[in-house]
């Protein structure tokens, strides 16, 4: 008897060692997430991003960490869409580099974007209404899991006169999309394509005669000390859509709770980052107000005109993307459907 007792006894406490133990793993078993942000992480964007990793731990009970990596330290800014591709982060911010085809339709200039809170409605109705969006993305293991706006480009130039049609940048050499070199020498001016850390030394050495960009580049990099005219074209000349992605085999690994935790964490994400623009935008407006810069509101004739001077770009860029196999012009069709209803 005395001897069943002790091997029962060893029996229970080999089974509840076992027991605790597995619990223990299971609580000790955390997902950990690599999410990677080109940004610095004390701006206002990158504090959003660090409150959506804090939202997520909380709302899956600790089952995910997200290790957020900021100012390029994972990834450089042109490889995001490889490293992601290949797992080198999980998640990241992406703005749609050239190395796409349908989704430069999104990205292309002068396609008569509304405001940017409509612009981002806008993006979110085309991924939902077109499937070719998310199957760009996939033959590299990689889709969205939300997407926005940025801020809509608008023509700033150093040249304190207002500028209300594309004839009237004349001699002018303007840091803009390259792909309009044939249009921009049409009027006898000249595109030029430089990266963030050339643009002050250029437009100061006159190197550079105006950019087309949004107010945030212009305020960030404090361009406003040197472009003192501004033409606005109320959202028409184009503004490039700003998400996030996701690894896919990563992403599939995860359960359909926590993938939809994430989701609505980084939709919160987007719509907060949408407000910080918006308040951004309107500080740098109302700073070039306060330095009396000019400032030509374009009214709708003379948007049309600047949209029908871009028409053969257009068709350039949706001939090439159909040349490649994607169905551009139907898409780019209902896009121009979609901007009407929201408009």
């Amino acid at each position: 008897m005395k001897k069943m007792s002790m091997v029962l006894f060893v029996y229970l406490f080999f089974a509840l060692t076992v027991s605790f133990g597995a619990k223990a793993e299971q609580m000790e078993a955390v997902t950990v997430l690599k999410f990677n942000d080109w940004g610095p992480p004390g701006i206002g964007i990158g504090k959003i991003h660090q409150k959506a990793a804090e939202i997520i731990k909380e709302k899956t009970g600790g089952r995910v960490r997200v290790d957020c990596y900021f100012s390029q330290s994972l990834l450089k800014y042109p490889d995001t869409f490889r490293g992601v591709s290949t797992g080198v982060a999980d998640i990241s911010l992406y703005v749609p580099q050239p190395i796409h085809e349908v989704t430069r339709i999104l990205s292309m200039s002068f396609t008569g974007l509304p405001d940017m809170l409509k612009t981002a409605q806008i993006y979110r109705a085309m991924l939902e209404r077109h499937k070719e969006f998310q199957e760009e993305f996939l033959r590299s293991g990689v889709k969205w899991i939300g997407i926005r706006a940025m801020p809509p480009n608008e023509f700033h130039f150093v040249k304190k006169v207002a500028i209300k049609a594309p004839a009237e940048m004349k001699g002018m050499r303007i840091i803009g999309n390259p792909d309009m070199d044939k249009e921009f020498g049409q009027v006898g001016a000249t595109v030029i394509q430089l990266g963030p850390p050339d643009w002050y030394s250029s437009l100061e050495r006159g190197l550079a005669h105006g950019m087309s960009t949004h107010y945030c580049a212009v305020y960030e990099f404090k361009l406003l000390e040197l472009l003192k005219s501004h033409t606005h074209f109320a959202g028409a000349a184009g503004a490039a859509p700003i998400g996030f992605i996701v690894n896919v085999k990563k992403w599939d690994t995860l359960p359909p709770d926590v993938q939809k935790i994430i989701v609505d964490t980084f939709h919160w994400a987007n719509e907060e980052s949408l407000k910080w623009d918006v308040n951004l935008v309107n500080t740098a407006i109302a700073e070039a107000k306060k330095a009396n810069h000019v400032i030509k509101e374009l009214k709708p004739a003379e948007i049309q005109q600047w949209l029908d001077w871009a028409k053969p770009y257009t068709e350039r860029i949706l001939a090439n993307i159909e040349s490649k196999g994607w169905p551009a012009k139907r898409i780019y069709e209902d896009f121009q459907a979609v901007i009407k209803k929201y408009k």
